[in-house]
């Protein structure tokens, strides 16, 4: 891949899985710290096993039920159990990182995949995490200016300075005495930059649209991701850049089975079920946004498991699943990828498997017509 930049334009709508990772057995005190490492790089080897296109690994510091302070470690090791699924975080927390550090690590890593790395990055959204590095209230100032420095270093040769608030960065330029500075990215210009965002009018999502970096939507309504559309796509117009859904990823869960029936029961009594009934919705409650998952003509007493599971979820047999996310994607206009949410191994991993598994040889199939869209 080394030189080339790959168009994903009127490629087939693509599947992707986000490690979070979701660990209430770790929290409860029942599974260790090599049980949720070794869970995660399971799910990756079955993604890259069942043909699915890419994986993620999120950063949290503080979160005891989702334990991944290290997404780069992550990708490290799952690059040495796959073969083709690309492989990213979701995203690495900037204001928690000396930004040159964080770059050289970003360009070791596209080598180390051989050009499947992703370079997700985020200001970080909890207050706990930025209590513990205590950034304050200044993460997404420090997120720009820590962007500003890692583009320079993957793509501007020495001499050069940058004098920030948060951060200097001082490029020598090349010396034969030592050889460089010398590292740049396997992948030109870069490796892809992704930008997450979940407000309607994400700012994130506007930073995003005025760098040319991709878009990712986390877990709302499809009028929430109407809007996020249309915040990126404004913000990469007034740029001068080429808003391309082909590159949008929207998140939402899929869990398969061989019958709807067992799909359903599978959700709600097992891992995914448990995690969004103790952690995810209680969550969207707490903090008023509720409307962002149902839409606003679900009032936030009715937002339970149970209507998620029949009225929001991606769940049912291959058939069914096949029919919900091509509708799906005509409700938002089109995108580029599914991501999905692994959810914790639960007593049952084989049957998370066995989702992956359908999802990749009987569901993906189905789609092979859908394209992004305009």
């Amino acid at each position: 891949m080394k030189g080339i930049s790959v168009d994903l334009w009127r490629v087939r709508v693509r599947f992707a899985v986000l490690c979070v990772p979701y660990a209430l057995d770790y929290a409860a005190g029942t599974d260790s710290v090599s049980d949720v490492i070794a869970w995660d790089l399971q799910v990756a080897s079955w993604a890259d096993q069942y043909g699915l296109d890419e994986v993620f690994f999120a950063e949290h510091h503080t979160l005891g039920h989702e334990p991944s302070p290290a997404p780069e470690l992550m990708i490290a090791a799952a690059s040495q159990q796959t073969t083709r699924v690309r492989l990213g975080a979701l995203g690495h927390l900037v204001p928690y990182h000396n930004p040159v550090a964080l770059a050289h690590r970003m360009i070791w890593l596209d080598h180390l995949t051989g050009g499947r790395y992703v370079a997700g990055v985020a200001p970080g959204a909890f207050p706990t995490d930025a209590q513990l590095f205590g950034t304050g209230m200044e993460n997404a100032r420090m997120l720009a200016e820590g962007l500003d420095i890692i583009q320079a270093i993957f793509t501007k040769p020495g001499p050069w300075r940058i004098d920030g608030r948060y951060w200097t960065a001082d490029m020598p330029e090349f010396s034969s005495s030592v050889n460089g500075p010398h590292l740049k990215p396997l992948q030109r210009p870069h490796p892809e930059i992704l930008m997450t965002g979940m407000q309607p009018k994400s700012p994130t999502l506007a930073e995003a649209g005025k760098r040319g970096h991709s878009p990712v939507s986390q877990e709302v309504s499809s009028q929430t991701l109407i809007r996020h559309w249309e915040t990126y796509a404004e913000a990469a117009e007034a740029a001068g850049h080429t808003p391309r859904r082909s590159s949008w990823r929207v998140t939402r869960d899929v869990w398969l089975a061989d019958t709807d029936e067992e799909a359903r029961e599978q959700v709600l009594s097992g891992p995914l079920g448990e995690v969004w009934s103790k952690v995810n919705l209680p969550l969207f409650k707490d903090l008023g946004l509720g409307s962002l998952l149902a839409g606003a003509d679900v009032p936030e007493h009715d937002l339970c498991l149970e209507w998620l599971v029949d009225n929001f979820f991606l769940i049912g047999s291959p058939e069914t699943v096949a029919k919900k996310i091509e509708a799906f994607h005509a409700e938002v206009g089109g995108f580029g990828t599914l991501l999905m949410g692994a959810p914790g191994r639960g007593r049952e991993p084989d049957t998370y498997r066995r989702s992956l598994e359908l999802l990749g040889s009987e569901v993906a199939p189905r789609l092979s017509h859908l394209v992004a869209g305009s």
